[in-house]
């Protein structure tokens, strides 16, 4: 078994897709074929699932190519999808800045603020032309989470979503974070989102993965809760401990509700890092290993981001439970 470091280096982002289709779509948009990735978002317009993965995917290929995803609105493409997809890269290109909290300067929130806004006309433009469509509705509920809207807007927007697409994936992740108590929300209202979430999925969805983002959430917030009470960054991560009791019973139940019913789905691969996260917190090796030996090569930023770089974070995770992502096809997870 190699060690973290070896593992690393064998671990690809997902953040292009996990389906060698999307991800080749997103290599030729990436060097300029712009043409491919409208392809792409064109078709499976009525599976919100399949839309809004394919629009993050291809908003963040298309980031260094804005002006020209932006062009496509000048020639016989379908409006909606070119302002759904520039909606999308304007988005990534906005992730990707300074978050502007306590160790960023006010210039870098100010920044970020005129990026989130800058994406969100776009998306409302999609929104209009295509009034069916959730995946407008998805990415503008995180536009809102990202300038702290108040809670009347961000319901309205879970409202639109939901109203179209009740058990769409990323829009319950996108819900979860919102009502975290790092944004103004609680701890008690996350678990009931979250849970009513798990419950209510349909049978196969990976649904109940959020969670285990909910548990994520929360261990950040406590973090970033003993950081400002002065805790030094390392003692704060120790004394958080790990997942124990009752919750982790409950992850599980979760999680063999979705294994033992799963259908293919655009999220299996962010699902089993949910999982695979929360099992390795919890110290529970072999569903750990179980759940990171199902991503393949791939590795999702959330929720390892949340407690330092996500690769590593994976590498060091699968290092520990036996995972070598070495013998994992080359494509697609295992």
């Amino acid at each position: 078994m190699p060690t973290g470091t070896g593992i690393e280096t064998a671990l690809v982002s997902a953040a292009f897709g996990t389906d060698p289709v999307l991800r080749s779509g997103c290599e030729a948009v990436r060097e300029g074929g712009v043409a491919a990735g409208l392809t792409l978002l064109g078709e499976d317009r009525d599976d919100a699932e399949v839309r809004v993965h394919r629009a993050e995917a291809l908003g963040r290929a298309a980031v260094g190519r804005v002006g020209e995803v932006a062009a496509l609105a000048e020639s016989d493409a379908d409006e909606a999808d070119v302002m759904l997809w520039l909606g999308y890269t304007l988005l990534a290109r906005a992730a990707a800045q300074p978050a502007g909290g306590a160790d960023t300067g006010r210039a870098d929130r100010k920044a970020l603020e005129a990026a989130l806004v800058e994406a969100r006309a776009p998306l409302e433009a999609a929104a209009h032309l295509r009034p069916d469509d959730a995946a407008p509705w998805v990415a503008l509920q995180t536009v809102a989470m990202g300038l702290g809207a108040d809670r009347e807007e961000k319901d309205r927007l879970w409202g639109e979503v939901t109203d179209r697409s009740p058990h769409l994936f990323p829009a319950h992740l996108v819900r979860v974070r919102t009502v975290s108590p790092t944004r103004g929300g609680s701890t008690e209202e996350m678990f009931a989102v979250a849970g009513a979430a798990a419950d209510g999925a349909p049978e196969g969805s990976p649904l109940p993965a959020v969670l285990a983002l909910a548990h994520a959430e929360f261990l950040r917030a406590e973090h970033k809760r003993r950081l400002a009470e002065g805790s030094f960054d390392h003692i704060a991560r120790m004394s958080l401990g790990r997942l124990h009791g009752e919750p982790v019973r409950e992850l599980f139940d979760a999680a063999r509700a979705w294994v033992t019913a799963a259908v293919p789905h655009e999220r299996d691969v962010q699902a089993h890092h949910l999982f695979g996260w929360a099992f390795h917190r919890a110290d529970v090796a072999e569903a750990a290993r179980w759940h990171l030996g199902a991503v393949g090569r791939y590795y999702c930023d959330l929720p390892w981001s949340f407690f330092g770089d996500p690769r590593a974070g994976v590498a060091h995770a699968m290092a520990r439970v036996g995972v070598d992502p070495r013998t994992a096809p080359e494509h697609g997870p295992v």
